[in-house]
């Protein structure tokens, strides 16, 4: 059996590489599903339960089973990848069945956010003797190295180094009195910056690896654990109003911060980003804006990271219960 979807995938990916070879447009092909996607699909990085990834897969899924394949488990790019070359070793990770039906459009949503640069769809035979379908590295031992323990996104770097930086620089800054040095200034800038490279990498591997920077940071206002942290943590000014800015390269078009509008919130925020270069004589407002902006939204997205984490667990703990509760 396992065999025979070898032999399907070969033939498939023969005839994919021949369709490229005569088309003009080959980067921005996206990855195909696979040929036999009524089988399940051998999870082990970013769409295992509990990771961000699989929030885009969880409304096709039917059950969850921890199993695992041979291999090593490798990392580059950030991102996991499976050598399956090495057979002596074993990767863990999830079988996850999707409801009959919904295999198509399930492997649809994973392709939206898989490379076809870093990984390909292989049929494998889990140790418990499941043929699937697993994203297997391309190229796995070229720029990469062995990971020892099993992949998640929570410990990434940008999600708990990083945040830490930036609440050293909050410290430092809040016991730093004058607001005309332009030091303390440069450090809220690069804070804010560094906050902003821990969203977008949760927003890639949220929603979406490649797509424009400006779409996946929009998706995340349509998040509920966003729009409850924008209400809690988003105040008005002294004078009743809330924060506006401009935009350094049309200052006709500003945004306005709303704890009602999410949408136009992060739009807000991200402009603040993109105006770190404007200067001028407004220093004490932009220190203002910038301390204001970053300590409201690295509050609102520690919570958006950790509801986002949390309601990918759930299903994981619920397919569980009803695992005990059967037995």
């Amino acid at each position: 059996d396992l065999r025979r979807h070898q032999r399907r995938a070969e033939d498939h990916h023969h005839a994919r590489a021949v369709a490229l070879l005569k088309s003009d447009r080959v980067s921005s092909l996206l990855m195909e599903i696979p040929t036999n996607p009524e089988i399940p699909f051998f999870a082990y990085g970013a769409f295992r339960p509990g990771e961000l990834a699989f929030l885009k897969i969880r409304e096709f899924v039917d059950r969850c089973e921890q199993d695992g394949v041979p291999g090593t488990l490798r990392i580059r790019d950030g991102l996991p990848i499976a050598d399956l070359a090495s057979t002596n070793s074993q990767i863990d990770g999830f079988l996850i069945f999707f409801r009959e039906g919904t295999q198509e459009e399930a492997h649809k949503k994973i392709v939206e956010l898989e490379p076809d640069k870093q990984y390909e769809w292989k049929p494998i035979q889990s140790i418990g003797g499941q043929t699937a379908n697993i994203l297997a590295g391309l190229k796995p031992r070229k720029g990469s190295k062995e990971l020892e323990e099993p992949w998640t996104g929570k410990n990434d770097p940008l999600f708990t180094s990083a945040l830490e930086v930036i609440d050293e620089v909050l410290d430092d800054i809040q016991n730093h009195q004058s607001t005309w040095d332009l030091k303390p200034l440069f450090r809220l800038e690069m804070a804010y910056l560094l906050l902003w490279t821990a969203i977008e990498r949760y927003a890639s591997l949220r929603y979406h690896l490649y797509r424009n920077a400006n779409q996946k940071v929009e998706e995340i206002s349509t998040e509920m654990a966003f729009q409850n942290a924008l209400r809690k943590y988003v105040k008005s000014e002294p004078d009743g109003n809330f924060r506006t800015v401009n935009r350094a390269d049309n200052p006709e078009e500003s945004y306005k911060l709303d704890p009602g509008n999410p949408k136009k919130s992060i739009k807000y925020y991200y402009q603040v980003r993109s105006n770190l270069t404007h200067r001028g004589k407004g220093i004490h407002a932009d220190h203002h804006m910038m301390l204001s902006s970053l300590q409201e939204l690295i509050a609102i997205f520690r919570e958006t990271l950790a509801a986002a984490f949390a309601k990918s667990a759930q299903m994981l703990a619920e397919n569980r219960g009803a695992a005990s509760a059967s037995s």
